[in-house]
């Protein structure tokens, strides 16, 4: 503390008046006060070597040589700070350990089982607050979990019908989505940090009340998931156009992961028009906003060869049935859809073609087709 402030620390005992000489986590802004001394001190090491979170300090090495080397640089840092360790609370050498709630490791970043067991361990709710309770715990989980806010819907409504403690239902299909979710939980994936300047990879996914999207990179040939983002549609927005939805679900992963996507070039795989979508000049409303948004970033668009992964399985793109004008040849194997670059609009059916009568078809719309 500095010595002017001292006595704004002041306090009453029956020994007399004391106060801090040193600041105490109970104060207001000690937190935030705390965390500017430290990333200020440790300016030259973040993200190198070293990662800091208020009073949780991890560093990282790829080899003996250099443990030492960062070892030796964050005492010296520390000595020159007057910052003190407390021996009983620090490790060296650990191939793997906690971090703030994640365990930390040279193959990536995986759940705290004690949060994975504490789902596994639930039985089926029997009222509200069962319900909220199993809401907060895989709020936890959700950056590990593939479209976990579609996958959830079902304790969403059962608490959005719940007005009084005697409304509660739990339904068949909550308990089946509730099963579901254990089993997902009981094999969570372990998800990889990106490295400097690596280009990164997302597929979305859009249904009727969610939308989802899936951020990896490519490692030796292999894609490993970075992190997962997850959302339900909120009032309107469940009555947007698939390809709408899309677009959506880009933009929401570009905020939920705004550091990723300013520092890496995203890869958007997928087989919708999204780019011809966005780059059409006769947007408007909420699409030419959407569009404004994204510019910003460094996005690029591939079209989607083959499923490399599991994960990938999810994030086939599904739409719900909807008129499409064309007759059934018997054929299988291929979907023909109408796209309206205009109002972003894409129709796909089960139903499959095998070719497509161009003189019925209207004026700004484009027939595609793709492998399924």
């Amino acid at each position: 503390m500095a010595k002017e402030d001292e006595e704004k620390t002041a306090f009453i005992t029956s020994q007399g008046i004391f106060c801090y000489s040193k600041m105490p986590f109970g104060l207001k802004n000690a937190g935030s006060t705390y965390q500017r001394l430290v990333d200020k001190a440790f300016q030259k090491q973040i993200g190198r070597n070293l990662e800091v979170y208020v009073d949780d300090l991890v560093i990282k090495s790829r080899t003996e040589e250099e443990i030492i080397r960062d070892i030796t640089e964050t005492f010296k840092t520390l000595r020159q700070i007057n910052m003190k360790l407390n021996p009983k609370k620090c490790t060296f050498g650990m191939q793997e350990g906690m971090f703030l709630g994640y365990k930390v490791s040279t193959n990536g970043l995986r759940a705290c089982p004690d949060k994975a067991d504490a789902v596994l361990s639930l039985p089926s709710p029997r009222c509200i607050k069962d319900v909220q309770k199993l809401n907060g715990k895989l709020a936890s989980l959700n950056r590990f979990l593939s479209k976990s806010a579609e996958k959830s819907l079902p304790f969403f409504k059962t608490l959005k019908k719940c007005t009084k403690k005697s409304d509660f239902q739990w339904t068949q299909e909550a308990e089946a989505a509730f099963k579901q979710m254990k089993k997902l939980i009981a094999e969570l994936p372990t998800l990889t940090a990106p490295r400097e300047h690596e280009e990164l990879i997302i597929y979305l996914a859009a249904a009727k009340e969610a939308i989802s999207a899936v951020l990896m990179t490519d490692r030796e040939g292999k894609q490993i998931p970075v992190y997962f983002v997850s959302r339900a549609l909120r009032g309107p927005e469940v009555n947007y156009t698939p390809m709408e939805k899309l677009v959506l679900a880009l933009l929401s992963a570009s905020k939920r992961l705004k550091r990723y996507f300013q520092a890496h070039t995203i890869v958007v795989i997928t087989d919708q028009p999204i780019k011809q979508l966005l780059s059409s000049s006769e947007m408007s409303g909420r699409m030419l906003k959407w569009k404004f948004e994204l510019e910003g970033y460094d996005i690029q668009y591939r079209p989607r060869i083959a499923i490399k992964g599991q994960i990938l399985v999810d994030f086939i793109f599904r739409t719900t049935k909807r008129g499409v004008s064309g007759r059934n040849h018997g054929r299988t194997g291929r979907t023909t859809g109408v796209v309206d670059f205009v109002h972003g609009r894409i129709v796909l059916c089960r139903r499959l073609w095998s070719r497509t009568d161009t003189n019925k078809s209207r004026r700004g719309r484009v027939h595609i087709r793709h492998e399924v």
